[in-house]
């Protein structure tokens, strides 16, 4: 259990963090941890879906889950003085859900047609193809989401035993954050508590801990499509969950592609009208990280932009940032995490995943130290490990796989030909 009071506050973010999510699974397990997290929404001991949905309509406040490669979280948002009436369905979620044959017939039908939709937007398949190129057989590389052969060849028993061995008492916390009297949320939790420790795992599902994943060949992974433009994601290994380089990244991503005045926006965008989205991103998780560099543009922009992208890369790469431009980045990332953190939702999801994965908690003043401490050399230094020509890897979906790993030739030739 951990919380945070914000005495401002009106409402309370609560969250219960499950241990396991998609770097969990083995491969013939491949988006068991979403499927289950639907599924929590399909009734428990004393509610009925249609209950669940109704109660929190009548309260107001937000319902939701959300599965993601580390963990799982049912989350809500409520007034203050209705959180003994929303925390016990958000503890009845997570440790009794019916889990009915009939209902997960229902689901099944409802995740494979969100895998479709995916697959028919080129701008989020993008995302999910990228992950296999950076990290090869590692769990990291798989889709949270899931595989449709995995989903539609999971029975309610072996859904069961899978909710059963994954969620345990050791890998469970609660968090709140915003107008939340710990003592009383305590109190509140330890039903959930007994229902929980009366769970018989099977040791058959228990998680799967892969570890660190190990160094990879670069690898390209293309998906033809019939679209107007060609979507390319480029990344390289990134840091993981708790690293410290994290700070000096929040700085560099500012710089090179997190904003409207940074480099890449500037120059592919702005300077030559190549493309109307560029973009850098990273995510960060257990046992490694990524982080690159997203495009967007037409087939017959798309050499000129790469090449534009390249030569952007290596300027970072080979060119300290100069005392002004560094400045610029610390305060802008400063004020994105200080702004951020405003939101008791995000507050909650800051502690509730700090305490789940052992990470250090820091208040929002000693990140924004972090932040300032960041130079310049290690803005250069981590350009250098992250955009190193030999370590990127590339997803792409468009018309012509041949014309797009020609492309990639200016920012890594050994992408043209892998």
């Amino acid at each position: 259990m951990a919380t945070e009071p914000i005495g401002s506050a009106l409402s309370v973010a609560l969250g219960v963090w499950i241990g396991t999510g998609a770097r969990h699974e083995r491969d013939a397990e491949a988006g068991r941890a979403h499927l289950l997290e639907h599924m929590l929404f399909r009734g428990t001991r004393n509610y009925a879906s249609i209950e669940i949905d109704r109660r929190f309509d009548a309260l107001g406040g937000d319902l939701n889950a959300a599965t993601s490669r580390d963990e799982t979280a049912v989350v809500a948002r409520v007034l203050a003085d209705e959180v003994d009436d929303a925390f016990p369905i958000l503890g009845e979620m997570v440790a009794c859900p019916l889990l009915r044959d009939e209902d997960l017939e229902l689901e099944r039908k409802i995740v494979l047609e969100e895998i479709a939709m995916i697959e028919d937007d080129p701008e989020e398949y993008v995302f999910e193809l990228l992950p296999r190129a950076v990290f090869g057989d590692h769990a990291l590389g798989r889709p949270v989401i899931g595989t449709p052969e995995v989903v539609a060849g999971t029975s309610g028993e072996t859904l069961r035993a899978f909710h059963a061995g994954r969620y345990r008492p050791d890998r469970i916390v609660v968090a709140a954050a915003g107008a939340v009297d710990h003592e009383r949320l305590c109190a509140l939790a330890e039903r959930l508590a007994a229902d929980v420790h009366a769970h018989d795992g099977d040791p058959q599902h228990a998680p799967n801990e892969p570890g660190v994943a190990a160094p990879s060949d670069p690898a390209v992974i293309f998906r033809t499509r019939e679209t107007e433009q060609v979507q390319v994601a480029i990344a390289g290994r990134g840091p993981g969950m708790g690293d410290d380089r994290r700070f000096a990244l929040r700085v560099l991503d500012t710089i090179l592609g997190g904003t409207p005045s940074s480099r890449l926006f500037r120059a592919v965008r702005e300077d030559r009208g190549l493309a109307y989205a560029v973009s850098t991103f990273d995510d960060q998780h257990q046992g490694g990280g990524l982080a690159g560099v997203y495009l967007g543009t037409r087939a017959d922009n798309l050499t000129a932009a790469l090449a534009v992208v390249a030569d952007e890369l290596d300027r970072v790469r080979r060119e300290p940032v100069d005392d002004d431009e560094l400045e610029r980045a610390k305060h802008h990332a400063r004020a994105r995490l200080l702004l951020g953190l405003e939101s008791t939702h995000a507050r909650m999801h800051v502690l509730g995943r700090a305490v789940l994965h052992g990470l250090p908690l820091l208040r929002p003043d000693e990140i924004a130290a972090r932040i300032d401490a960041v130079t310049a050399q290690d803005v250069q230094d981590l350009a250098r490990e992250l955009y190193d020509p030999a370590g990127l890897s590339a997803a792409g979906v468009g018309p012509d796989e041949q014309t797009f790993r020609s492309a990639l030739g200016p920012i890594a030739a050994a992408l043209t030909t892998t």
